[in-house]
């Protein structure tokens, strides 16, 4: 008997299950005796399933303590695989058995990768459980009819329409690419396609009126409204929409009054709202509605002064002659400005920009993103574009247009 294994009066205290038998279980036994698995038709996840191997009151009678006390070179050893356990591990299982076997009531236990496995999935965020509907006559034709281009153009201007994956009947649809010729009427279409999934209405003549055939589409995940004239009434027509996990509102007239709309899909992770009505404080409210989302607004022009341009010159970092994006002249007044608190930090990120580009957390931080001290004003590492989309274009993936920053 060790002293570990006395209490306060002297007495040996009662074996802790859950430190003693349990976590040897879960590391050593579960994966090949458990719920997934049970080689020799052998379970140890719960007191019923090992009753065939366990004598309440007796070890010395118990099939289980006489296996894992058996020579590590024994074929018939517990565990087979890796050491034998140690004294401590089959003292403690020795004095559990000894003591009466007994089980926590109800409890099964886990593989350390079962238990893994759990945690994870318990800590991702829900999906919506998607199911294909059957495909009608009524969608065949309307697929049929948008890859045609009927109504819209010739062939060569339709839509792309098609499976969203091999072995999936739902649909993607892609009106982006011909977007200057797509009116309302153009997508009537899709109120009979009951497998649409995700939707590209960027860049169209789609107004309110025209989102409303899509108010039904209840397996619809990903809707892109992008540079269309949808505002905050348009948004009504879908706010049943309740799978949605994706929308993008930039360069819409949609407001803090239209996000209202979105607040009972509880699926929604991305917002994109982009030089949309939108602000910061509407963003925060449909986020205390909805915790997992993220309203991305893109971030704030920097504001050009003759003076803070002239401490530039002075500097070591100076304007990009052209855009990164579009490799363009730039426009001035379309800035994307990087502060830091000293010329070391600024020194080290001008070198190598790309490195440290996934610090970034958005334009004329406060921050300095090496030492996360306040920056110095003097500082600065400035990138110019030529427009508003460019940079725009930017700030949705900085790491792939850092690289061909030019000053």
């Amino acid at each position: 008997m060790t002293l570990g294994a006395l209490g306060l009066n002297g007495l040996r205290a009662e074996v802790d299950f859950a430190k003693s038998v349990q976590s040897v279980f879960e590391a050593r036994c579960i994966d090949c005796h458990g719920s997934k698995k049970q080689k020799g038709d052998l379970r140890l996840d719960s007191l019923k399933a090992a009753a065939s191997v366990i004598e309440p009151g007796k070890s010395g009678e118990s099939e289980l303590f006489k296996r894992i006390i058996l020579p590590a070179d024994h074929e018939d050893i517990m565990p087979p695989k890796g050491d034998p356990l140690s004294k401590e591990q089959i003292d403690g299982i020795k004095a559990w058995i000894d003591e009466g076997a007994k089980w926590p009531e109800g409890l099964v236990l886990l593989s350390e990768r079962e238990r893994a496995e759990a945690k994870a999935a318990a800590s991702r965020l829900p999906v919506p459980d998607i199911k294909a509907a059957e495909v009608s006559d009524a969608e065949k034709a309307a697929i049929a009819k948008l890859s045609s281009g009927e109504g819209i153009g010739d062939q060569a201007a339709a839509p792309l329409v098609m499976a969203l994956a091999q072995d999936t009947q739902l649909i993607y649809a892609n009106f982006r690419l011909i977007g200057k010729n797509v009116e309302d009427k153009h997508i009537a279409p899709l109120a009979d396609i009951a497998n649409l999934s995700e939707l590209d209405l960027s860049n169209t003549k789609v107004t309110g009126a025209g989102v409303a055939t899509i108010k039904n589409s209840k397996r619809l995940t990903k809707l892109s409204l992008a540079g269309t004239a949808v505002d905050d009434a348009a948004l009504k027509n879908i706010e049943g929409l309740i799978n949605l996990m994706s929308i993008n509102l930039y360069n819409t007239k949609v407001t803090d009054a239209g996000l209202a709309s979105l607040k009972n899909m509880k699926f929604l992770r991305k917002v994109y709202g982009w030089q949309s009505g939108i602000t910061e404080k509407g963003a925060a409210e449909l986020k205390k509605a909805l915790p997992n989302v993220d309203v991305n607004l893109g971030f704030k022009l920097a504001k050009v002064e003759p003076k803070e341009e002239k401490k530039e010159e002075v500097k070591q970092v100076s304007f990009n002659k052209k855009c990164p994006v579009s490799g363009k002249d730039i426009d001035p007044t379309k800035l994307y400005t990087i502060n830091f608190c000293c010329n070391n930090c600024l020194g080290n990120f001008t070198k190598d920009p790309a490195k440290h580009v996934a610090k970034l957390k958005g334009s004329d931080n406060k921050k300095c993103i090496f030492q996360d001290k306040d920056v110095d004003a003097g500082k600065k590492f400035v990138i110019g574009f030529c427009c508003g989309n460019c940079l725009g274009g930017f700030t949705m993936d900085p790491a792939k247009h850092i690289a061909k920053v030019k000053k």
